[in-house]
C-alpha cells in the first residue's frame, strides 16, 4: 500500500515547518536551526563581532620601524581601526587624513633641516653643519598651512604617526594651551593608538616632559574632555576642570594656560 506523502506546511518566511516544531521560536532561532550556522544567526540578528584593531601587526610594523612608502596609508588604517579616536573624528576626513595632502619623505638630511627652517620661519643664517647640530634630533613636523607632512629617511613610523596626529588635532589646540600639552597630547594619543594595535609605545621621542605633563593632565581631569579639546577644539570642559581642580581663577588661569607653568601645578 503506497502512502500519499504530504509536504510540511510553510511557514510564512517560506520554509517548510517539521510537525510537532514549538511556532513560539524566533523566525532567527528556526533558521540557526534548519541552516545550523552560528555566522548566520549573528548576521541576521546585526550583532557585530568585535575584531582588536590589528593593521600596524598584521603588516609587521611597530613604532620603530623604518619609514617608506606604505607608512601613510598603515597610519591611517591604525586611525581608522581605533576605538578611542573613532568618537573624535567625525568630519576630520579626508582632509585630516593621513592619506591626504603631500606626505613628504626627506632622503637628504639638510634639505629636511632647510625645510624645517622654513616652516618655522627661521632666517638665521647657519652652515650645513650648524643646521644638523641644531635640527637633527628632529624626526618629523606638520605644516598645518600646506596640509603637508615632513619626515626623514631615517625616520621611523612612531614619529610619522605623531606628525599624522597633529592632522587630526583641532587647529585652536595649540594656540589655547601650548606647546607643552600639544606635543604632550599628541604623543599621548599616538601612544594609545599603538596600545590598541598590540604595540609598544613610542620610546626614541624628544616630548619626555611634555608627555609626562599630558599624563597628568589626563589624570587631574578626564581622557574624554581632554579629547574633546585636542580633536574637536572644545576647551570649555577642560578648562572648567582644570580650574576646580587647581583652585584658580580665571585670571590665573588665563596667565597660566600657554605656559609650562601650568603643568607643573598638576598633581
Amino acid at each position: 500500500m503506497r502512502t500519499a506523502l504530504r509536504s510540511a506546511p510553510l511557514d510564512h518566511a517560506g520554509l517548510r515547518r517539521r510537525r510537532g516544531a514549538t511556532h513560539s521560536l524566533p523566525l532567527v532561532l528556526q533558521l540557526q536551526r534548519t541552516i545550523g550556522n552560528l555566522a548566520t544567526t549573528r548576521l541576521l540578528l546585526r550583532q557585530p563581532t568585535t575584531v582588536a584593531p590589528h593593521a600596524l601587526k598584521d603588516a609587521g610594523v611597530d613604532a620603530t620601524s623604518r619609514i617608506n612608502d606604505k607608512t601613510r596609508k598603515l597610519i591611517q588604517a591604525a586611525f581608522e581601526e581605533s576605538e578611542i579616536l573613532r568618537p573624535y573624528l567625525k568630519d576630520k576626513f579626508p582632509r585630516a587624513a593621513a592619506t591626504e595632502g603631500a606626505f613628504v619623505i626627506h632622503t637628504d638630511e639638510d634639505d629636511f633641516n632647510q625645510a624645517y627652517m622654513r616652516y618655522r620661519g627661521i632666517t638665521e643664517p647657519m652652515t650645513q653643519n650648524q643646521r644638523a647640530e641644531k635640527f637633527g634630533s628632529i624626526g618629523g613636523f606638520f605644516d598645518r598651512s600646506k596640509n603637508t607632512m615632513h619626515v626623514r629617511s631615517r625616520g621611523r613610523f612612531g614619529h610619522a604617526m605623531h606628525e599624522a596626529m597633529h592632522k587630526l588635532a583641532a587647529p585652536v589646540f595649540r594656540g589655547f594651551w601650548g606647546d607643552v600639552f600639544n606635543e604632550g597630547v599628541t604623543q599621548y594619543f599616538t601612544d594609545c593608538v599603538l596600545r590598541e594595535q598590540g604595540l609598544p609605545e613610542v620610546k626614541d621621542h624628544e616630548y619626555k616632559d611634555e608627555l609626562a605633563c599630558a599624563k597628568r593632565l589626563v589624570a587631574a581631569t578626564d581622557r574624554d574632555v581632554v579629547a574633546l579639546a585636542y580633536f574637536l577644539g572644545e576647551s570649555d570642559a577642560l578648562r572648567d576642570r582644570l580650574m576646580a581642580r587647581l583652585k584658580l581663577d580665571q585670571s590665573q588661569f588665563t596667565k597660566l594656560r600657554g605656559t609650562g607653568e601650568l603643568c607643573k601645578l598638576l598633581p
